[in-house]
């Protein structure tokens, strides 16, 4: 029997604000002799915001509103004989108050104080903890994002737009988009090491691409999708004869269509892609595994599994990656079949974003793919590039919204490999 290992749970920022032109970070000096910034556990009934918010507040005096997650870490410690695994987050938040100075709150605080960023990240390099050594640099690529507003001008931006405002776009935000990735590679090689050996290089400076424009090539990447929970054999059935007309990729449906659909493509170039743990990604990792099992042996040659989205947007990789790795070993015991993990873009951060591709891919996947087509947005041209840079020779599927021919082929032109969507006849007619 396993020891039993308790969680403790803590939160708080990196608070950024800008006086004369200059960003400042604040920082504290703490009663072990390092720098770092103001964080403390959860109370009961708080949620992660609520206790970053509050501690800043409780720590330095100063108010100050969230931007953006920032990052977790997680480690072991034993305390009077308990096993306690400790998860700690980040956010990035800025300054609401403008209050000059901070004014320390608590014993454990020694000092609290701005200071240029650029000081800072030498302060803290001299004085802080070293499994903190991502923080600043992170900060820095995200606190650009905002002030450029990226996330509205560039990851907002509708897919059907005109190939020369995306490019614009792209080339403005493509610097950041690479920056991104680094840093990202850098917190994984503190907060888990052992992904980086399985991440492949990202393909950076190849975006946008030159593509084929002509119908055959873009049957050829369309996956034809049906993943409504009315869905009836005869509409599946309806699916299939449609592909094998026009010779697409792939058809995509639920597990209970699975023998169906691998039966009816027998012996056509067109393959049976099942999806499972659909559409929340809340299954239990047994459960998910089994499912997967269950789906292969119908006869899917292609699944495409959602990854834990809640664990995800609490910046719990190593839930994200447990999931994944769950249906990749499935596919690894049956030669010839594909993981797509879907990581459902629209309810991430785009560093999260970020993240949660290279954890997917560290996992396994052969593809990773950004939605479910039930959230609110779907695929999107700036996660699309950004996946597809990280992803490097492996796949990207835009799916979700896929709808016109423009937008179609806007995804290609920034690395998406497939396409998922229920309009694939119509995208060739028009």
């Amino acid at each position: 029997m396993k020891a039993k290992v308790d969680s403790e749970r803590a939160a708080g920022g990196v608070v950024i604000r800008v006086r004369d032109g200059v960003r400042q970070v604040l920082l504290i000096d703490d009663a072990y002799g390092h720098v770092s910034f103001p964080k403390g556990h959860l109370e009961k009934g708080e949620s992660w915001e609520d206790a970053a918010i509050r501690e800043v507040r409780e720590e330095t005096g100063i108010e100050a509103r969230i931007l953006m997650p920032l990052s977790r870490m997680e480690y072991d410690v034993v305390r009077d004989d308990r096993h306690i695994r400790k998860q700690v987050r980040l956010f990035l938040m800025e300054e609401i108050d403008e209050q000059d100075d901070p004014v320390t709150q608590v014993e454990e605080i020694t000092k609290a104080y701005f200071v240029p960023f650029a000081e800072a990240e030498g302060i803290h390099a001299q004085k802080g903890y070293p499994n903190w050594s991502f923080v600043l640099p992170k900060t820095a690529v995200l606190f650009d994002w905002h002030e450029q507003n990226l996330e509205q001008r560039f990851r907002h931006r509708e897919a059907d737009t005109s190939a020369a405002e995306l490019d614009a776009l792209w080339r403005e935000a493509e610097p950041l988009v690479r920056r991104l990735i680094d840093v990202t590679r850098s917190e994984l090689a503190v907060t888990a090491p052992d992904f980086l050996g399985s991440l492949p290089d990202p393909s950076f400076g190849q975006l946008p691409k030159h593509i084929d424009a002509s119908a055959e090539t873009l049957a050829a990447v369309i996956e034809h999708t049906l993943l409504k929970p009315e869905a009836s054999c005869v509409s599946v059935l309806n699916l299939c004869e449609e592909a094998l007309e026009h010779r697409f990729r792939a058809v995509c449906v639920n597990p209970q269509h699975a023998d169906l659909v691998a039966t009816t493509l027998s012996g056509s170039s067109t393959l049976p892609c099942v999806v499972v743990g659909f559409p929340l990604g809340a299954t239990d990792v047994a459960a998910l595994r089994a499912e997967a099992q269950a789906v292969v042996d119908a006869g899917a040659r292609e699944v495409d599994m959602v990854i834990p989205i809640g664990s995800m947007r609490e910046d719990d990789i190593f839930a994200v990656y447990q999931h994944v790795r769950a249906v990749t070993s499935v596919a690894e015991e049956n030669q010839g079949v594909a993981v797509k993990a879907i990581l459902e873009a629209h309810f991430l951060s785009y560093a999260q974003l970020a993240m949660a591709s290279c954890v997917a891919l560290a996992a396994g996947a052969d593809f990773i793919k950004t939605s479910t087509g039930f959230a609110a947005s779907g695929a999107r041209i700036a996660d699309v590039a950004l996946m597809a840079t990280i992803a490097g020779r492996r796949g990207v599927k835009a799916a979700g919204g896929v709808r016109s021919r423009m937008a179609a082929q806007n995804f290609l032109r920034y690395g998406a490999s497939r396409l998922g969507t229920s309009s694939g006849v119509s995208l060739l007619r028009t």
